[in-house]
């Protein structure tokens, strides 16, 4: 197996966030689900209207690719960028006109919903070739048989550390196969060789994703496939057991310095030294080089090359809708969007990690410094995950806030273990 974890010195930044550059090629017209375009023929030269959300590099990176699609001869389109906030709002009020726009940008979490409302065309309509995505995600825009959501943009958890400090302290990052056990030999090894000055790693007992690859690590699945929960109240018990008894030997931060730090980027303990690890999605990788003045490396979390516990996830997809009078000319905007050079190569990494090993190849010698590692690294991800069996289920956003939430008191002594873990299956089975 190739090397596990990527470098870089702190170069200035560039924003990364989602990315739609992903190899799949559109043909063919297909109608709605029964005829929902009111018993009209699909018009494959009537205007598309095309929403995302996104801040304004993002914007008028789209605008851009979206212009010189009809100015190759695509048809009109109409854009609709919005804010994160309030974006699922009027998209909610659309669908109750059926009205929302032609091609639409969906999140994994929303998705379900909104297909479960009949308001996404099932793409195996329109014919899309979705031979040249990352094995591990040409399904995640699957509800059953049918697929709703093609992946955009991805991301991936990685275990970031501080390649500096770590070599003043003579200390290795894990890499390759390692295990749980070898993360609390880790953090306590700097514990000890920084003379208790620094610790192992953040408290990552709330992060309910880490908690996930925890339980996946055993080759099962988080999630049964109709959205009961698989995981275990031992599963959840000795989780919290791991990172308390770091916390208790100073391995990992106090509960008081954690509470502190949370949502502050600049005062992690990972930015300021004070900490040689963390985990984070690769975008909070990228963003971490403009904060701090180490070498970052990134790698896989503990990995069983057996049982992968990592997978691709999509941070963004794109989805048409069921309502569509251009379902043909829809799909060759995703097509053009995701598959042209020239658009590729306005996108960039503006919008995230492409999906595909080809539009990765063709990135990563123009990208920055500070972004070229999270395009390696979903590389490296890619030939060493898992996918997960299904998408998120409803509730999901929630269990996870109270996750969060139930692990801060444990860390704070307000709630034993025990008390945590029942309340979080009480709402989970609930």
């Amino acid at each position: 197996m190739k090397s596990t974890r990527r470098t870089h010195r702190h170069a200035p930044l560039i924003a990364l966030t989602t990315c739609a550059a992903l190899t799949l090629a559109a043909c063919g017209v297909g109608g709605g689900p029964d005829d929902p375009g009111g018993g009209e023929a699909a018009d494959p030269s009537a205007p598309i209207r095309a929403a995302w959300w996104g801040e304004d590099n993002q914007n008028q990176a789209l605008d851009e690719a979206i212009s010189a699609f009809t100015e190759a001869g695509g048809p009109a389109v109409s854009v609709e960028p919005q804010p994160w906030d309030g974006y699922w709002d009027k998209l909610a009020t659309q669908v109750a006109g059926r009205d929302i726009p032609d091609v639409v940008m969906q999140a994994a979490s929303q998705l379900p919903t909104y297909a479960g409302r009949d308001a996404l065309l099932d793409l195996s309509e329109v014919d899309l070739d979705l031979s040249g995505l990352d094995e591990g995600i040409r399904d995640f825009g699957s509800i059953g048989d049918q697929t709703f959501g093609v992946v955009a943009a991805t991301n991936a958890t990685g275990f970031v550390t501080n390649a500096d400090l770590l070599g003043e302290l003579g200390i290795a990052a894990p890499e390759g196969e390692w295990t749980w056990d070898d993360l609390v030999a880790f953090a306590n090894e700097v514990r000890t060789g920084s003379g208790g000055e620094a610790w192992g790693v953040q408290d990552g007992s709330g992060d309910m994703i880490l908690f996930i690859l925890y339980v996946r690590d055993s080759g099962r699945e988080f999630y049964n496939d109709d959205g009961t929960i698989n995981a275990t109240a031992d599963d959840l018990r000795n989780w919290f057991q791991l990172w308390a008894d770091m916390r208790e030997s100073g391995a990992i931060p106090p509960a008081e310095a954690t509470a502190e730090a949370s949502g502050n980027l600049p005062g992690s303990p990972l930015a300021t030294g004070r900490a040689a690890a963390s985990f984070a999605w690769t975008q909070d990788y990228v963003a971490l080089q403009s904060v701090t003045d180490s070498a970052l490396d990134i790698g896989l979390p503990p990995y069983n090359a057996e049982n992968p516990s990592l997978w691709i996830n999509a941070a963004s997809l794109w989805s048409i809708s069921a309502w569509s009078q251009n379902p043909q000319g829809s799909a060759d905007l995703i097509d053009h969007l995701v598959n042209d050079p020239e658009a590729i190569e306005t996108l960039g990494v503006s919008l995230g990690i492409p999906p595909t090993a080809a539009a990765r190849e063709q990135l990563v010698d123009v990208v920055s410094d500070q972004e070229r590692p999270a395009v390696e690294y979903m590389d490296l991800v890619a030939a060493n995950s898992r996918p997960l069996n299904r998408l998120w289920p409803d509730g999901f956003a929630d269990s996870r806030t109270l996750f969060g939430q139930l692990a801060e008191s444990v860390a704070f002594g307000q709630m034993t273990i025990d008390e945590a873990v029942d309340a979080f299956f009480a709402d989970a089975e609930g």
